[in-house]
This record gives structure tokens, C-alpha cells and sequence, in this order.
């Protein structure tokens, strides 16, 4: 599939894809080998928008990256419970909520330096929204390749972007850790959100997945190897392997790794039977609002003519008695 990032594509190494009967999300967090405590979070939030899977990296000391990290987790939650839009927007007003939330809370001098990154994906029937602040990043791992989704908001991106070093000096670079946004980071936030649909999958044909996860485990483990042991094993299975992975190989940071099933192939484009559910779907809601249209004239209607009944029977009833 062809999707607009700039993110280079990287062939299968090893494994064959699996069916998508019977295969579940699956998400691992892990302290890692070096770190005492695990400022990394990772959820699955059940809200009217569909599910929603984030991956976070926490940042500003021991409390201050579990605190925002959780923060935002539970910021994200009310918002999406609290009101339906979109998918794309949904996701877009609820990472601006949680980072309101965590510049609220870095007034207090303890927590001043707090912040954490977030990556999420929101899926609704066929409809699909990914967003992303900071370098938590989502792959999509579609039929022999992987792709990464997001583009990475850090100072070496930015020398990527301009050609000054090429991808694979990004990673092992000095100051690849510099962010350059992350929530808490400044009220004028920008969140990346791009918008896909789920189409159907062929007979024998493998399903799509998208993997979030934190730098802790693509610092660690290649693209090709998250590739070859998420298109040949369950997610669990490809999630545990994943982090032992990363541990194996030093384990300096925390370890975060989501794996989704999308039960289909993820595109730019909305299929021809999703184009057919939005059309049904909108003409369902004008419907429904002629309707609603309808009852409020006719309520309207009758409480005004039962106004002027209520007039004339109160002129008829004065008019009797005086004369």
C-alpha cells in the first residue's frame, strides 16, 4: 500500500503472515534492565469514538514521567468519554486536553519539568485515526513490509527532513533523544493526525497491523526484526518476544510495545463499501433531523394554536358575562 509518509519501507526478513481469525490486540510494558522504575504507560480506553490504544513515555524525573504519563492516560479517557466527534478529531481534542492537564500540573515547582510523549490509534467500524507528539512511534505492518507511520518530533528528524544526515544516522545520533514537542511542552501544541480506512480483507489474505511503541524498543531492535516476529506470531507472543528482544541487547530505557490486529488492510482511501456506510449514514441523519425538524414545527405549531383557543375562549367567557 502506499501511505504519505516519508518514512522509508523496509522488506520482510523472515516468518509468514498469519489469518486474522482469532487474533486479539496484545501490549507489553517493561521496566527494562537498567531503570528501577517504569515511566512508560500503555491502555486501551473503551469510549463511544471505538478503541483506543496508546502508548506513552513519560519524562521529567522519577515521579514526574509516571505522573504525566498517567495524567494524560486519564485525561485522554474523559475527554473521549465525554463527547462524539470523529475519530480524527476526537483523538486531535483529547491529546490537546491532556496537554492543558500537564501544563496546569508543572506550576507546581516539584513537577515543573514534566512532560511525555504519546502515540495513539482510535478505530471506529472502518475508520481510522492515528495521531502522535513526541517519538513514540506506529508502524504499520502490511503484507511484506513495514512502514512507519509518524514522523518523529525531535532535533534530528529535523536534520532528516533537511537532508543533512540521512535516516540511519538519526538513531545512533548524539542528541536523537532531543524532543522538540511533547505534551507539557507548550500550550501551543501540535498534534499529527492522519486519517485511514480499514478495507475488507480477500479470501487468504493476511490481516494489517499497527504497532505503537516507545524509543525503548526501536533504539534497540530493527525494523525488519519487529517486521518478521509481528507478521509470524500472535501479538502476545510477538510482543513478549519483542521486549525480551530489547533486554537481551542492553534494555537502557523502558520497553512499550502495542500490537493491533486491524482485521484488514489499512488505506488513505475510503473504500467503496465504506463510501456506500457514510452515504446511508448521512442520509440516516437527515432523516432524522427533517424529522426532528418536523415534531419541533408541529409542537410549535400546537402550543401556538393553543395559545389563541385558550385567547378566544377567555374573550368568549368575559364577553358572556358582561353581556
Amino acid at each position: 500500500m502506499q501511505l504519505d509518509s516519508g518514512s522509508e519501507k523496509k522488506k520482510r526478513a523472515q516468518g509468514s503472515p498469519k489469518g486474522d481469525s482469532d487474533i486479539v490486540h496484545a501490549a507489553v510494558t517493561d521496566v527494562g534492565m537498567e531503570r528501577s522504575v517504569n515511566e512508560d504507560r500503555c491502555a486501551l480506553i473503551s469510549t463511544i469514538h471505538g478503541a483506543c490504544h496508546l502508548v506513552l513515555d513519560g519524562m521529567g524525573g522519577v515521579e514526574g514521567g509516571e505522573f504525566a504519563a498517567q495524567l494524560s492516560v486519564d485525561a485522554v479517557q474523559r475527554c473521549l468519554l465525554g463527547q462524539h466527534m470523529e475519530p480524527a478529531e476526537a483523538i486531535r481534542h483529547a491529546f490537546e486536553d491532556a496537554n492543558r492537564t500537564i501544563m496546569l500540573r508543572r506550576q507546581n515547582r516539584k513537577f515543573s519539568e514534566m512532560g511525555t510523549t504519546i502515540v495513539g490509534i482510535i478505530i471506529e467500524g472502518s475508520s481510522v485515526a492515528i495521531a502522535h507528539v513526541g517519538d513514540s512511534r506506529a508502524y504499520l505492518v502490511s503484507g511484506e513490509e513495514i512502514h512507519q507511520v509518524t514522523v518523529d518530533h525531535t532535533y534530528v528528524q529535523q536534520l532528516v527532513d533537511r537532508n543533512e544526515i540521512s535516516k540511519e544516522e538519526a538513531l545512533p545520533h548524539p542528541q536523537s533523544h532531543i524532543l522538540t514537542q511533547c505534551l507539557g511542552s507548550s500550550p501551543d501544541l501540535r498534534v499529527d493526525v492522519k486519517q485511514y480506512w480499514i478495507w475488507p480483507l480477500e479470501k487468504g489474505e493476511a490481516t494489517d497491523f499497527i504497532v505503537l511503541c516507545t524509543d525503548g524498543l526501536y533504539s534497540m531492535v530493527a525494523e525488519e526484526e519487529i517486521f518478521s516476529l509481528v507478521s509470524s506470531l500472535q501479538p502476545r507472543e510477538s510482543c513478549e518476544e519483542l521486549v525480551k528482544l530489547a533486554n537481551a541487547r542492553g534494555g537502557f530505557d523502558n520497553i512499550t510495545v502495542s500490537v493491533i490486529p486491524l482485521n484488514g488492510h489499512l488505506r488513505d482511501v475510503v473504500s467503496p463499501t465504506r463510501g456506500k456506510e457514510v452515504k446511508t449514514r448521512e442520509r440516516a441523519m437527515k432523516a432524522a433531523q427533517w424529522w426532528r425538524r418536523s415534531i419541533l414545527f408541529h409542537l410549535v405549531l400546537a402550543a401556538v394554536g393553543g395559545f389563541f383557543a385558550a385567547a378566544i375562549a377567555v374573550v368568549a367567557f368575559m364577553y358572556w358575562n358582561v353581556f
